[in-house]
């Protein structure tokens, strides 16, 4: 389901709430085409309570992280609570304690609590730690999310089935901790081993990349196109280099440059047209000043105008007008931010808010499902994160 925008109120209708949008600051972004884009960033909120209660403020969208998830109808956390009513329900059956449908909605409704309240605080423990550049440092933020978690969903599970049971209000806080502390305890290890795990393979395919070109992550690179399509070869070795007639920086027209340089931006795509329609190639344009300061630096950006080209690539026949729509870049930009953000693992998320994103879902319905850049095949053979936020 897609939010429906009332002009009369100003809201984004989500079915079980409504987004209330309220224009803050002005930035500046970048666009894929080349142009500096000037708009207001509108600050997330919803107008209506969480129905879920999953964050601190029950304002608050998505734990102010539009990029990790977007929230279609205002509940977010249906799967969590689905998952977390079905185990303790068989739990509770397992072990005798639903004689009657009245056990079992409860049991239901604990499990769903249960799974609400361990989803949140992952979440939010997982948005306070973020990325770690050592492996200790991963296995640590694995272990703190995973416990924070487990011991949430842990406490209220045990908590609630006691009280549910007729237990008195001290005897259901002792069970609620005792559960929490065995859930933090599960949660801790399978957090910490999987993050491990997880952090293993990113850095062995990051070093991968950064030893065949002879290089470590901070070093500032050569501003030569001769170093571009190595490190294009190295980094994202399917990219769609077949829609780049032009990959350089060392063929970057001045008024390219300074564009690029007065919005401080490392790179730009700029999209071939024949007859005011998309041709379905574009030119990608490094800045010398800017994407060459450190590798990690450039593989971010790298990465980002990859998608811009197969943006470019999927709208091959429709009319360049599209970029004159207001809103058009930005729904570019969030795809290129998200897979930057999601995928490669970058601290930049491009200052997307909740209501932004679902304003372009609204907009650009169509547009939304097809620029993806889950649709393009060659982000999939990228899909480890870099290691350093």
């Amino acid at each position: 389901m897609q939010g429906r925008y009332d002009e009369l109120t100003g809201w984004y209708d989500f079915h079980a709430r409504k987004y209330k949008l309220s224009r803050q600051r002005c930035v500046y972004r970048e666009c894929c085409a080349g142009q500096s884009l000037s708009r207001e960033q509108s600050e997330s909120g919803w107008f209506g309570v969480d129905p879920q209660d999953q964050f601190a403020s029950p304002y608050l969208a998505m734990g102010n992280n539009p990029v990790m998830g977007i929230d279609p109808d205002g509940e977010f956390v249906v799967t969590a609570m689905v998952i977390g009513a079905v185990l303790n329900t068989v739990i509770q059956g397992a072990t005798g304690n639903i004689d009657n449908l009245g056990d079992f909605g409860l049991a239901m409704g604990i499990g769903a609590l249960s799974g609400a309240a361990g989803f949140g605080a992952g979440q939010l423990a997982s948005g306070v730690f973020g990325a770690s550049s050592t492996l200790g440092g991963s296995i640590l933020n694995g272990t703190i999310t995973g416990a924070t978690g487990g011991f949430a969903g842990g406490f209220v599970s045990g908590a609630g089935n006691s009280w549910a049971g007729g237990a008195s209000y001290n005897s259901g806080l002792r069970a609620g901790f005792q559960s929490g502390g065995h859930g933090a305890i599960t949660g801790g290890l399978i957090g910490g081993i999987s993050s491990g795990i997880k952090y293993g393979k990113q850095i062995a395919t990051f070093r991968k990349g950064n030893d065949k070109l002879g290089i470590q992550s901070d070093d500032s690179v050569p501003v030569t196109d001769d170093f571009l399509n190595k490190s294009q070869k190295a980094w994202y070795p399917d990219a769609p280099m077949d829609h780049v007639p032009k990959f350089t920086v060392e063929n970057v027209s001045a008024s390219h440059q300074s564009a690029m340089d007065k919005v401080g931006a490392g790179a730009r795509t700029v999209p071939l047209t024949k007859l005011d329609i998309y041709t379905g190639n574009s030119n990608l344009y490094f800045n010398k000043n800017l994407a060459f300061t450190s590798a990690k630096r450039l593989y971010f950006i790298m990465g980002h105008e990859f998608v811009h080209v197969s943006q470019f690539a999927s709208l091959a026949g429709q009319p360049s007008s599209l970029l004159s729509q207001p809103g058009f870049l930005d729904l570019l930009e969030y795809y290129a931010y998200s897979y930057e953000y999601n995928v490669l693992g970058s601290s930049n998320y491009g200052g997307f808010t909740s209501s932004d994103v679902g304003g372009l879902m609204t907009q650009f319905p169509k547009y939304f499902k097809s620029l993806t850049y889950i649709n393009y095949t060659w982000t999939k053979t990228v899909n480890f994160i870099y290691p350093f936020k």
